[in-house]
């Protein structure tokens, strides 16, 4: 008997439920996941909720990207990125804390930032900023150049210099983008954080400039320039000269240069010259009001003030020592900082005071019969 078609069409739709209903059984909803074998596939569905596993199939998350961290408590799924992340960093040892600071600074960034949250994480680890950004509750990413720079003059797990660069940021305010980048790194590279804290805050009187930047061999120092706290980085005690107390410092090349000087001086001459000044520190200038901090030349380290045993300061001028400064010192790098014929220049006319500026430096001085700041007028 022929069977008419509608039967054919009941039989076929039927035959195509019955097929479909048994592939159906048989689907493997994780088979497009890639890395997916049965031990993998178990901890799946022990540890992944619904939800979870249906992210996982819809995003195509490999296998090998979260697997680590499936059997902890605090994994989540959808912050596996931030996870692979930060421990790049090599830092942790323990994947538990590594997924409670990669979770609370996920949640952080996702409130404050939203669909961006994941580039600022990537951010955050570019620059080697993630703990600072989960220790300090003021981070700005506006800020992260100047965080790279000031960072380098606190200790490890110190994290005010957050608040404290955004302090000067928010000071320095008017100076235009570039110059003010140029200033904060300039003066991360020249004083400590105190003296980058003293610099950028100080109200100064009107007319004083404030020195970022300082090179000791060259610079300036008077009641117009401000140098914070600055010292040099590298100094030494001097020793094997006559000196007025024990424990007198100088910054090195100008110590090395001050002894040869001083025994080429002894041979020549067999005089006891004392040292009477060299390096004085910030706070012990600050100590004397007739001499603030800040507005020495002997902060730099680098310069001197010389007499002879019972010869007064007056008289100086008249003894062999100082003839024999005045024409041999610049062999050695040092000059008379201020001439007693250059006051109208330096509006000091001090005798016993000599600075290092390098013989190269010196000797243009010398040659030239130039204070300091003749040598800055004819070069500017």
């Amino acid at each position: 008997m022929k069977l008419k078609r509608w039967h054919l069409y009941f039989i076929a739709t039927l035959c195509f439920v019955l097929a479909f209903a048994t592939l159906n059984v048989k689907y493997d909803k994780f088979y497009r996941v890639n890395g997916i074998n049965n031990d993998n596939r178990a901890l799946i569905e022990l540890y992944l909720d619904e939800e979870e596993q249906d992210y996982l199939i819809e995003n195509g998350i490999a296998v090998s990207q979260f697997i680590d961290y499936i059997e902890y408590d605090e994994f989540h799924l959808q912050y596996y990125q931030y996870y692979n992340l930060l421990r790049q960093t090599k830092k942790y040892n323990d994947l538990h804390m590594l997924l409670i600071d990669a979770n609370s600074m996920a949640d952080r960034l996702t409130v404050e930032f939203g669909n961006d949250a994941n580039a600022r994480f990537e951010t955050l680890i570019k620059y080697n900023l993630e703990y600072a950004y989960m220790n300090s509750t003021y981070f700005d990413f506006n800020n992260i150049r100047y965080y790279q720079l000031l960072r380098t003059l606190y200790n490890e797990n110190d994290y005010d210099y957050v608040i404290m660069t955004n302090t000067y940021v928010s000071l320095m305010e008017k100076e235009n983008i570039s110059d003010r980048y140029n200033k904060f790194k300039a003066m991360v590279s020249t004083y400590n954080a105190s003296g980058v804290n003293i610099l950028v805050t100080s109200e100064l009187p009107d007319g004083v400039e404030k020195l970022y930047e300082v090179n000791p061999l060259t610079e300036i120092i008077n009641n117009q320039t401000f140098i914070s706290n600055y010292q040099p980085k590298h100094m030494s005690m001097v020793e094997g000269i006559p000196r007025l107390s024990y424990s007198m410092y100088l910054e090195d090349e100008a110590n090395t240069a001050l002894k040869n000087m001083y025994n080429a001086m002894d041979k020549s001459l067999k005089k006891k010259m004392i040292l009477t000044q060299s390096y004085i520190s910030y706070d012990v200038l600050n100590l004397n009001s007739a001499n603030r901090g800040g507005y020495s030349e002997f902060q730099l380290g680098n310069s001197i003030a010389i007499k002879e045993q019972g010869i007064s300061e007056e008289e100086f001028i008249n003894t062999q020592t100082y003839q024999w400064l005045l024409q041999h010192s610049y062999e050695y790098g040092y000059v008379l900082r201020y001439p007693a014929d250059k006051v109208i220049y330096t509006n000091n006319n001090s005798s016993t005071i000599f600075r290092y500026v390098g013989v190269e430096l010196a000797k243009t001085l010398h040659e030239n019969n130039w204070c300091l700041e003749e040598y800055h007028n004819n070069n500017e």
